[in-house]
């Protein structure tokens, strides 16, 4: 997720310059083969082109805005995640105990770190599977990231490190990681309700924040294992290229009517005919780029720059359970990479 107010210009052209270029070279035969080859029938009403541009403005907005819905909707129920993580780790301090008896500290920190395996081991499923291009740097569109260290979830030990060989082992032999360790933390409660430390009351409060959790894993997955509708996303990029190819079509026979109502020389002519290739490269990029800023938006946990910033969101919930337990091993929040949180 970008924090900068704006993206840098470069991070754009990197993904932009093949387009750029393919437009600029398609333009330019069409002015040579329209003015030097004087194949006139290859022009065409701009009025037809023109309509098809505002239905294409129109869908590409219809699925920019359902493309966004996801991403909210993912951003939300991570927001989600944060709450209840707090609350999990409030209600370990404050709910697990028995009157006359000391619990030890080891199994609130035991369910304070499973915890935090869960988010992590989440995030790392999240990221494991990814339509995106790897790139060494940060590019705009349709590439993810690389980075070697854990905390961004691209390798199993970014939860790995919260675990024990023995726990490692086991719910590693599980379909699915985040889920057996939610189990987990229900088994860990069970037992402290057999000891006498949870009475009733608070055994099934506490159990409801892990259902509530297990909704939020679910959310997560439904959207992760769910593709954008693809229909609504190859026929926004199909009517884009459609409108793309049709437009120096159209704009040679506009520009065309023009030089013909100045009476102006075959030199001139031509002049003014090259003037329509930077107008159509400006108003096909714009294009382009609608279609491109819905489809990074389509998959919010790719990893790609547009996404929910899922690495920083466990590590912000990293910090504050440790800190709640008065940790020392706490680590630092994770900050920007080229103003892009991950």
């Amino acid at each position: 997720m970008y924090v900068r107010r704006g993206i840098h210009v470069h991070h754009l052209l990197r993904d932009s310059w093949p387009f750029l270029i393919g437009v600029s070279l398609w333009s330019g035969i069409v002015v040579y083969l329209n003015e030097i080859l004087e194949l006139r029938f290859l022009s065409i009403p701009i009025v037809p082109v023109t309509t098809i541009g505002i239905a294409v403005s129109l869908y590409l907005g219809f699925k920019s805005t359902s493309a966004y819905n996801r991403w909210w909707e993912a951003r939300q129920v991570w927001g989600a995640i944060i709450t209840g993580s707090r609350d999990w780790g409030n209600s370990v301090f404050n709910l697990i105990y028995a009157e006359g008896r000391e619990l030890d500290p080891a199994i609130r920190r035991d369910l304070i770190r499973r915890h935090i395996a869960w988010v992590h081991a989440l995030a790392f499923q999240l990221r494991a599977r990814s339509r995106l291009k790897a790139a060494e740097s940060t590019i705009a569109f349709g590439h993810r990231r690389v980075f070697s260290n854990a905390e961004y979830h691209q390798t199993p030990e970014s939860y790995r490190q919260h675990l024990s060989p023995e726990e490692i082992a086991e719910v590693e032999a599980t379909g699915n990681i985040a889920t057996h360790l939610l189990r987990r933390q229900g088994d860990r409660l069970r037992a402290l309700a057999e000891q006498g430390f949870l009475d009733s009351y608070r055994h099934v409060a506490m159990m409801a924040m892990i259902t509530a959790l297990f909704d939020g894993q679910g959310k997560c997955e439904r959207i992760k294992n769910t593709p954008f509708p693809r229909q609504v996303a190859n026929f926004g990029l199909m009517f884009t290229w459609i409108f793309i190819v049709l437009l120096p079509l159209a704009f040679v026979d506009s520009f065309e009517a023009e030089t013909a109502l100045h009476s102006m020389s075959e030199a001139a002519s031509l002049e003014y005919l090259l003037l329509m290739i930077p107008f159509t490269l400006l108003i096909s990029w714009v294009f382009h780029i609608m279609e491109r800023v819905s489809d990074s938006t389509e998959d919010p946990f790719e990893g790609g720059v547009a996404d929910v910033p899922i690495s920083t969101l466990a590590r912000t919930i990293e910090i504050e359970l440790l800190e709640m337990m008065g940790a020392e091993d706490v680590p630092e929040p994770m900050q920007p990479v080229d103003g892009v949180l991950y």
